[in-house]
């Protein structure tokens, strides 16, 4: 079977960075920065990784050849926040793709709050864009709105919600008021499904190499099959369709008052 490659070409202008975020742990929010990676490199287009993920930098352990040159960290500490610099200025030149730890809205704010953030990135056409992973799960979704008002003074919001990890329905997610608070903010949805584990497994080291494999890589390795790459490529293929989509609508409904 031959394999069909995702060439689709990013068509918009300038550099963007992408905070892939949310305040809970375990949602996904390096699951989502790998996807992201990997859709930069199926469309040959150069970009930078920062894994700000301390205790969990899995999304460089795949990408590390991207790894911007300068490492960024998000600290709440005001005379330290500088160290979260580095996330400005990797897209002065690339697509930069960031992968949070959960909790860091705090620490994000006080870089946004106390530095020119915003000011540059206008200057500079840079585009900001905070991912909200989640779960579905009650705490997680509890945890947007507070999320969503904090930061859509400075950048659009996407919210990626991840059926791969939902264990309590959609039952809060489907409701009036949850998804009028999407409307609200004009928060495009991204649906993250199912991941087969078992192929996920072998991504993560239990192949016969015994080291972790890149989406790409999984798709050329012989151990997966051609129903296994079939399914890969399909998973891709859909993520990549719906996160095009949720940026184009971000950007464009974000109003342009970063400063106020």
């Amino acid at each position: 079977m031959a394999k069909k490659k995702i060439t689709t070409k990013d068509k918009s202008q300038g550099h963007y960075v992408n905070l892939w975020s949310g305040q809970k742990g375990g949602t996904g929010k390096s699951w989502g920065s790998r996807l992201d990676c990997q859709r930069h490199i199926d469309r040959k287009q150069d970009f930078f990784l920062l894994d700000v993920d301390e205790g969990n930098s899995s999304t460089a352990h795949f990408y590390s050849d991207y790894l911007f040159h300068k490492s960024a960290k998000l600290t709440e500490v005001v005379e330290r926040s500088s160290l979260a610099n580095s996330i400005l200025e990797a897209p002065r030149t690339k697509p930069t793709v960031v992968n949070c730890r959960a909790g860091t809205n705090e620490a994000l704010l006080t870089w946004l709050s106390t530095k020119p953030v915003t000011k540059m990135a206008q200057q500079l056409g840079i585009r900001m864009r905070y991912i909200f992973v989640s779960d579905l799960d009650n705490d997680s979704l509890q945890l947007f709105r507070p999320t969503v008002e904090t930061f859509f003074p400075y950048m659009p919001l996407i919210f990626v919600a991840n059926l791969g990890r939902n264990m309590m329905g959609t039952e809060f997610f489907d409701s009036k008021s949850f998804q009028n608070l999407l409307q609200e903010y004009k928060v495009p949805v991204v649906k993250v499904q199912q991941f087969d584990l078992e192929l996920k497994r072998q991504m993560e080291g239990h192949n016969p190499e015994q080291r972790l494999l890149t989406w790409g890589e999984a798709l050329e390795h012989e151990s997966f099959g051609i129903l296994g790459q079939a399914e890969i490529q399909a998973y891709l293929g859909d993520f990549y369709e719906q996160l095009d989509g949720a940026e184009r609508l971000a950007d464009l409904e974000f109003p342009p008052k970063a400063s106020r």
